[in-house]
């Protein structure tokens, strides 16, 4: 790509940060609320103390924060701007295509660290000092992640669903993720240890705990699925609207 198409990806992304910080109530529920049941978990148990038993009790937090801004922001709002008739609009040709691609990529990656460093903050204080070192190393992990739940979210905007039903599929899948995730934690059965490898929720979760070199492989996956998804969506994106049949 061009360094004429990255500057105008770069302003697209601009207009859509302005247009997400317009909505104040997506930031309650993608960290305000995760904060929340942080510290309601947390008020019951003893106190973590280190570095390391602070990820271990905010790992499947990350997770989600990940999870959310991938699927109800990355891939929601592309399904929204199909149905509005945007992309139909603007979005016509594979330079076009290129562009809203990465814009909207960049918006949801700076928001992603966004609302990761704002529940880092939030919850750091509550088992120690925040330090810059950890912090870099939280959010590098938490990229990692967001990439890794990107690349299903951009293959779920594939599927010719409106916006309120996408709403709900994504919903199902976050759900499903997250119960699963959670539900193979003290499971010891052969057939839930089996299934969790297909669960993102559970790699993100392995990510955030173990690192990036610890994780090499599944890091390398993630980003080659990444390249993939982006270049199968650039190439069968909708960009009719749903309620469009003529």
């Amino acid at each position: 790509m061009s360094s004429v198409l990255l500057l105008r990806s770069f302003f697209l992304a601009v207009l859509f940060i302005k247009e997400q910080l317009k909505e104040p109530a997506a930031l309650f529920w993608i960290v305000l609320s995760p904060v929340v049941t942080f510290y309601l978990m947390s008020y019951a148990r003893k106190p973590q103390a280190t570095a390391l038993d602070y990820l271990s009790s905010t790992s499947w937090f990350y997770a989600f924060v990940a999870s959310s801004v991938a699927l109800f922001g990355l891939a929601f709002y592309i399904v929204g701007r199909r149905e509005s008739g945007f992309l139909r609009s603007f979005v016509y040709t594979k330079q076009a295509k290129a562009i809203f691609l990465v814009g909207q990529f960049l918006a949801y990656s700076l928001m992603a660290v966004m609302y990761c460093s704002v529940f880092y903050m939030l919850t750091r204080n509550y088992s120690g000092v925040m330090e810059f070192s950890e912090f870099i190393v939280v959010v590098t992990r938490f990229y990692i992640c967001f990439l890794l739940f990107s690349t299903f979210s951009l293959l779920l905007t594939l599927i010719p669903v409106g916006f309120q039903n996408s709403s709900t599929v994504f919903s199902i899948f976050s759900f499903a993720m997250l119960a699963f995730g959670i539900v193979s934690i003290n499971s010891s059965h052969p057939a839930v240890e089996n299934f969790r490898a297909f669960n993102p929720m559970w790699w993100a979760n392995k990510i955030m705990l173990d690192g990036v070199l610890e994780c090499l492989a599944i890091v390398i996956v993630v980003f080659t699925l990444f390249v993939i998804s982006i270049f199968v969506t650039s190439r069968f994106m909708i960009i009719n609207p749903v309620w469009s049949r003529y």
